[in-house]
C-alpha cells in the first residue's frame, strides 16, 4: 500500500503537462482610446508576446504592444502637422486558459501590470500632445483555435484593455486583434 500512493502521484505529475509550455504570439489589429481627447484616436496595432505554462491552465505571459499613430493630423490656424506619435504597451501578468473539445478550441482570460510609453515624433507648434509614460494594467481574453494537428500554429481573437495612469493623463486603450501563435 506504501508503494501504491507515492505511485500514484508520478503518475499524476509526468502527464500532467500535455501541452507545449512556450508560445510566441505575433498580433495585428486595430486600437481605440475610449476617453478621446482629440478628434481621432485610434490606430492599426501591433504586438508581440511570450507565455509559459507551467500548469496545463495557467500561463505567465509578458508582450510588447504599439498603437502607431493614433492622432493622425491635428489642424489649426497655423496649418495641419501629423504629430507621428505612437503609443507603446509593455504588459506582464497571468492567464488562465480553458481548452475544451479535446483541445480544439480554447478561451483563455488574464491581466497584469502595464508600463506605456507614448511618444511624439513632431510636436505641433500651438500645443498638442505631449510625450508621456506611467504605470497601470490590463485585461485579456481569447478565443483560440489550432491550425494544424500537433497543435503547433493557433489562431485567435483577442480583445485587450490597457488602462495606465501617466501625470495629468488617464489613458484607456480598447484593442482588438488577431493573433497566431507558434507553441513549442
Amino acid at each position: 500500500m506504501r508503494a501504491i500512493v507515492p505511485f500514484l502521484l508520478l503518475a499524476s505529475c509526468a502527464v500532467s503537462q500535455s501541452v507545449f509550455p512556450s508560445r510566441i504570439t505575433l498580433s495585428g489589429g486595430w486600437a481605440s482610446q475610449v476617453n478621446k481627447r482629440y478628434e481621432s484616436e485610434s490606430a492599426p496595432s501591433l504586438g508581440l508576446s511570450y507565455g509559459y505554462r507551467f500548469h496545463k491552465y495557467v500561463e505567465a505571459e509578458g508582450g510588447l504592444f504599439t498603437a502607431l499613430d493614433p492622432t493622425g493630423n491635428v489642424c489649426s490656424r497655423n496649418g495641419c502637422v501629423d504629430v507621428n506619435d505612437h503609443f507603446f504597451w509593455l504588459s506582464f501578468g497571468g492567464r488562465f486558459i480553458a481548452p475544451l473539445y479535446l483541445g480544439r478550441i480554447e478561451f483563455s482570460g488574464g491581466g497584469g501590470g502595464l508600463y506605456e510609453k507614448y511618444t511624439v515624433g513632431t510636436p505641433f507648434p500651438g500645443g498638442g500632445p505631449d510625450a508621456r509614460q506611467g504605470w497601470g494594467g490590463y485585461f485579456v481574453g481569447s478565443a483560440a483555435v489550432p491550425l494544424d494537428h500537433s497543435h503547433r500554429f493557433w489562431l485567435a481573437a483577442t480583445p485587450r484593455w490597457f488602462l495606465a495612469n501617466p501625470a495629468y493623463a488617464r489613458d484607456r486603450w480598447f484593442q482588438i486583434a488577431g493573433e497566431l501563435t507558434f507553441r513549442f
